[in-house]
């Protein structure tokens, strides 16, 4: 079988996080013996570092049926994020094989008819993520004009995505929330709910696996780009500094872009990014993944966390975070983020040492995500 995974971003973009997400779900239909490429933008780039078959290509290409049929694929995976301006790319695909899959947009709020006021929140932040290094006194009210405008536009969105979803042949969501609040807006928008199904994105999981040999400290772990306003770090900081005032045997380490050049905390170390590697190691020796964003739409340090045996605790409105933890052990399950952040540590999920995570290691598992979708394929 010939399968094709495009993406729009130029590659060797490595903020892409779908040309991630298809480069490793390109890898695991390789190991089901696919002939599986990775299809994207030109760009300087020449090759492959990690040896993936990509093919390179440019705009016009991607809109001709001609290109498209010349490859002869069975199966195409688009990482389109189901905008309507990419309907030339959908068609062009569509006139080569009826089997087209498309990921859709990841936090599943594509417009108000999800919920008005979760809509509404989620256009903010946004924005507000787009303009935080700005002065509030600016950024803010030109978020909430945007988060405003967003909402009356509504009734056009809505009638483009429409139309849209009219030319899919089917949808995946990566979490059960998000899939079910597409399923409701498909529904609204006189789609079929039953071309929408639940993949979550492939991690990893050569490198982010349980290791029983490494020792578990009392350290808890985030990551993030916290130059970001959805990661919120001046929430995180402020949690950290009062569990660690209240819990002197623990300690607490911060990666990732953005930081402050200094911790306001002894116990609190803050890093830079490190490679996938180093990474791992850290996730393996520490208990806790603690996020304090104000939503996360999957979560990849979380699942990558999960996978590594070091559970991940967030506020009660992110979804994925439960989603995650169904894989845990009942006695962890019940730790809540607030009770964590209250300074209690005499849970009995935090006396856990290298949790039995396999089950999430092998749900997703490149190879088990390829096969998610075959299954998709072959039921239309």
């Amino acid at each position: 079988m010939k399968v094709l995974c495009f993406t729009p971003l130029p590659y060797g973009d490595g903020s892409g996080w779908w040309g991630r997400d298809l480069a490793l779900t390109v890898r695991g239909f390789r190991e089901l013996g696919c002939d599986a490429r990775l299809v994207c933008y030109s760009t300087t780039h020449s090759r492959d570092p990690e040896g993936r078959p990509v093919l390179l290509i440019g705009a016009e290409e991607a809109r001709s049926p001609t290109w498209w049929r010349n490859q002869k694929p069975d199966l195409v995976i688009l990482g389109l994020w189901t905008r309507p301006k990419y309907d030339p790319i959908r068609r062009a695909a569509l006139s080569a094989t009826p089997r087209i899959i498309e990921r859709a947009d990841s936090d599943g709020m594509r417009t108000a008819s999800c919920g008005l006021g979760t809509y509404a929140k989620r256009r903010y932040d946004y924005f507000r993520d787009l303009t935080y290094r700005w002065s509030a006194v600016f950024s803010i009210p030109v978020s909430v004009l945007y988060s405003f405008a967003s909402v009356l536009a509504t009734p056009w969105i809505e009638a483009r995505l429409a139309r849209t979803l009219g030319l899919l042949p089917a949808l995946t969501v990566e979490t059960p929330h998000a899939t079910s609040l597409w399923k409701r807006l498909a529904t609204r928008l006189g789609a079929s709910s039953e071309k929408i199904y639940c993949i979550p994105h492939p991690i990893r999981t050569d490198i982010f696996k349980p290791a029983p040999a490494v020792q578990k400290k009392n350290q808890t772990i985030s990551i993030g780009r916290w130059e970001s306003y959805q990661k919120n770090l001046p929430l995180l900081l402020k949690l950290l500094v009062g569990f660690l005032s209240q819990n002197p045997s623990w300690s607490s380490l911060v990666i990732g872009s953005g930081l402050p050049k200094s911790s306001p905390h002894p116990r609190i170390t803050f890093s830079g990014p490190v490679p996938a590697i180093k990474l791992a190691r850290r996730m393996q020796e520490s208990k806790i993944f603690l996020s304090a964003s104000r939503y996360e739409s999957f979560g990849l340090a979380a699942a990558e966390a999960l996978c590594c045996g070091c559970p991940p605790l967030g506020p009660a409105g992110i979804e994925s975070f439960y989603f995650f933890r169904s894989f845990l052990p009942k006695s962890f399950q019940a730790l809540s983020f607030e009770n964590l952040c209250s300074g209690d540590i005499s849970h009995p999920g935090l006396a856990l040492g290298n949790l039995p995570t396999t089950s999430a290691e092998v749900f997703f598992s490149p190879c088990s995500i390829a096969s998610d979708f075959l299954r998709v394929a072959k039921s239309f």
